[in-house]
Order: C-alpha cells, then structure tokens, then sequence
C-alpha cells in the first residue's frame, strides 16, 4: 500500500544574499508508520571547507541534540508534528519548507532520500546513480499532482529531433551527469542545450546536474564554465537537491 512520508532538510546558509548552503541533516515524519526521525552527515571535514567560520563541535552538539529532541518525542504523548518543529530554526541554521513523498517501502524511502541529499557520506559505488535521480525527480512530480512523461522526443526549429528525460505542462528537464567526466568535452554538449533552450519557446529548459567533486578548485571551474554557458541561454541550472525542491512547489 502506497503512502506518504513529509520530511525536512537541516542546512547552514551563513549568507542569506550569496544563497550559498550545504545540508546537515533530514527530519523524516511519516504519521501512518509512527515514524520520525533525524539523521544527519557525518562529514564534517565538508562543513569545514564550506565555511571556516562556523565552530564544528557546537554544529555536532547541534545536530546531536536535534536527534535526541525528535528521538524523545516518540514517548511522547503529543503527536510530533513536523511543521511546528522546523518553524523555530529561523536563522543560519534552518529547516526547507517540509516536503511529500510517497512510498511503498519505509527503509528504502529513507535510505534513497538521505543517499540524494547526502551523497558525499557514501562511497561513489553506493551513491545514487543518474538513474536513479530521474527516477526520484519524476516521482516527485507525479506525488504533487503534476502531469509528466520521460523521454518524450520532440522536433526542433529544423525538425531535429530532441529528446528530454522528463517533460511536464510547463517545463522540459535535461539531467546532466558530470561525476567522473572530462568536463572540459562537454562544452560543446552544454553549447548544443543552450541553443535549445534559446530556440524553444513553447517551454522552459531545466537543467538539473549531478556532480559529486566539490574538493577540486579547477574542476570547480570548469563546472562553472558549463553551468554559465546554460543560465545565459535562459535555462534554469540547478543540482539534483535544488531540483527536488523545484518540483515541489
């Protein structure tokens, strides 16, 4: 039987004007199962290089405390309600507006949704793949009641044919994989999706990336570079969280 799990990511965002973050943690509720639950990364060496500013040990006092806040509160005689537990996280440290998904599965549902937002806690060989990711992305949509197809191929502008993984009424969505690749080769695939974008006015283009090298500064660059290319065609260019996020609204 199909059911519906809401959960919230924890991040930090020290600077509301850059829109810079990175995620800390998942609260998880699903009222039918009984289930709640906050699960947060361990890689704090991450959080180090995002900000050499924030005090590592309160941020793991933090998150520790999260855990045994909504651990406790199964003994509860009040039933936990998600949307009035992230409202008082209001400053660097914040909850997303809480999110739906449906589910067959309680484990897989968690294991797949804490491996997307936290994909840097796990070897690459058990990191979510591409695939993966257009799956969640596309049943994401179906959950929140929008109309989708995958692989629908359309004519272009000289009746060449283009195809997007997923398309709705509003929005087509290409899905890049950039993990492992010579980012340097897939400018001219990048140059090739911009004039798309330019070119098709019946929707907007979506680009939603996966990309799991956040160490290297050069390849940081050359990201860069693609990512560019695509916004100034007038695509919207955002990494598989962001995306998650997008759908929902």
């Amino acid at each position: 039987m199909e059911k519906v799990m809401r959960y919230s990511v924890l991040r930090y965002s020290p600077s509301k004007i850059s829109g810079e973050r990175i995620n800390l943690g998942i609260l998880f509720d699903s009222k039918i199962d009984g289930y709640h639950s906050f699960m947060y990364s361990r890689k704090f060496s991450r959080l180090s290089h995002f900000s050499d500013e924030v005090n590592v040990n309160d941020v793991k006092d933090l998150l520790g405390n999260i855990a045994e806040d909504v651990k406790g509160s199964l003994l509860s005689t009040e039933e936990f309600d998600i949307d009035e537990y992230v409202k008082y996280f209001i400053n660097d440290f914040n909850f997303e507006r809480p999110k739906m998904v449906a589910y067959d599965d309680l484990e897989e549902i968690v294991d797949k949704l804490y491996k997307t937002y936290f994909r840097f806690d796990f070897d690459k060989k058990d990191r979510p793949t591409v695939s993966d990711d257009k799956k969640l992305v596309f049943r994401m949509l179906k959950d929140s009641g929008k109309l989708a197809q995958r692989n629908r191929t359309v004519l272009g502008e000289f009746k060449d044919r283009i195809t997007y993984d997923i398309t709705t009424n509003d929005y087509n969505i290409k899905f890049f994989d950039f993990d492992e690749k010579d980012l340097k080769r897939l400018v001219s695939s990048a140059k090739t999706w911009a004039w798309n974008a330019q070119h098709d006015q019946e929707k907007k283009l979506i680009i939603m990336y996966r990309y799991s090298d956040d160490v290297s500064k050069s390849k940081q660059e050359e990201l860069n570079v693609i990512v560019n290319i695509l916004k100034e065609s007038g695509a919207s260019v955002m990494n598989i969280e962001e995306g998650l996020s997008l759908v929902q609204s």
